[in-house]
């Protein structure tokens, strides 16, 4: 199955160097040298196994065959088939796309690892290595085939060739191969999501606010006492696709739009009704809510468009917060449109358009406008062309005039 390179931008967070820059920050890991045992009792630490930067697997058990001890996500796929094939379709397997390679180079990037600690993980996947004195070095556990394949299946699951993972649905396996594997009761808790999906109380705020804060808005939320974690919704049935905003089927699960017409009025209720967290929770995404009058040949009329928008909306030096309409969870947005009666015989239109990659469109384009030293632009030029095509149609409606 073919592999396609797109960067993950859900984990990109900018910040200001001159006129734009962004850094993307991320968060933490660590590694346990227990051997593994199906069912074995472990003291599994969270914030250990994601302490950063993970330290190299090293040396694999002189008993590993070549495929056992491979890092490789194709490798993986030998045996677990639809883990792989759903993790190729994923946002994490593209969070080495163009967008975050294209900024990796110094001086607009001087640490690379503010962004490959969750980007790239493995220290496997990192051609340079951070040296006692804080200089970077070359790394000779570089594995470059791993490289550009984003967040892999050892990012999560592997610490010193051990592998970790949640019991078994299937019960116990009879002679497993790697030396079976340390089964963790919590490893799909949403803690395990944290590292990457929170900032800590010191890091970029906006108007008083954390750029990332998605584990806080669930900890927040009626779904941690409900005891619904990330994965339940993110990885159902453990499927590795982790749906978001990009997903029109996800987010249809994941809000209930209603609309109503008194006469030249047509009222919009959008509920957060099953989304764990703020919808939409990071910068990155800007839904559009308009509404416009269409004339009896289909066109719409320019004069009756009006737009209202649902994110969290900043400029790409950070400097200000334009606006919040984002909808916490089990709360309501609820909108107006007065139908102006430009065109008899036509009818009026709302449409919902989610822009999952808006924040990124709008600064890629600011890169290439004003390309700073270090910016691959062919790279860049390429992130930006994709942002542009994610969007999409997430509810529409007509009513006759």
């Amino acid at each position: 199955m073919e592999r396609k390179g797109r960067m993950l931008v859900t984990h990109v967070i900018p910040a200001v160097k001159g006129s734009f820059l962004i850094l993307l920050f991320l968060t933490t890991m660590f590694i346990s040298t227990v051997q593994p045992t199906i069912g074995w009792a472990v003291d599994f630490s969270f914030k250990e196994h994601w302490k950063f930067p993970i330290p190299p697997q090293g040396d694999p058990p002189k008993n590993f065959s070549d495929l056992e001890a491979s890092l490789d996500p194709d490798d993986c796929g030998s045996c677990h088939e639809t883990q792989y094939e759903d993790w190729q379709t994923s946002r994490h397997s593209k969070s080495m796309g163009p967008g975050v390679a294209g900024q990796l180079h110094p001086p607009w990037v001087n640490n690379p690892f503010a962004c490959t600690n969750c980007h790239t993980p493995l220290a496997e996947q990192s051609s340079k290595k951070m040296s006692h004195n804080g200089r970077l070095t070359k790394n000779p556990d570089y594995l470059p085939e791993l490289r550009s394949q984003g967040l892999i299946c050892a990012g999560c699951h592997v610490r010193r060739h051990v592998r970790y993972g949640p019991k078994p649905l299937l019960g116990k396996v009879n002679d497993p191969p790697h030396n079976s594997f340390v089964e963790v009761e919590n490893f799909g808790n949403s803690e395990f999501c944290k590292p990457c999906h929170q900032f800590g109380p010191g890091d970029n705020r906006i108007n008083g606010k954390l750029l990332q804060n998605t584990y806080e808005e669930w900890k927040n939320s009626p779904y941690l006492k409900k005891g619904i974690h990330c994965a339940d919704c993110h990885m159902p049935e453990r499927r590795h696709l982790w749906q978001g905003i990009h997903s029109p089927e996800m987010v249809k699960k994941g809000v209930k739009i209603k609309t109503t017409r008194e006469g030249a009025n047509v009222s919009l209720k959008i509920t957060n009704s099953g989304v764990g967290h703020n919808f939409p929770t990071y910068v990155t995404p800007k839904i559009v809510i308009r509404g416009s009058v269409f004339d009896k040949n289909g066109t719409e009329v320019p004069q009756s468009v009006e737009e209202k928008f649902i994110g969290w909306n900043i400029p790409v030096n950070l400097s200000k917060e334009w606006y919040d309409t984002r909808i916490p969870p089990g709360k309501t947005l609820s909108e107006k449109f007065k139908i102006n009666p430009i065109a008899t015989g036509g009818k009026f239109r709302i449409v919902i358009r989610v822009f999952p990659d808006d924040f990124y469109t709008r600064f890629f384009k600011a890169l290439l406008d004003h390309p700073p030293n270090g910016i691959d632009t062919t790279k860049i030029r390429e992130a930006y062309n994709e942002t542009r095509k994610s969007n999409y149609i997430l509810f529409e409606k007509y009513w006759d005039l």
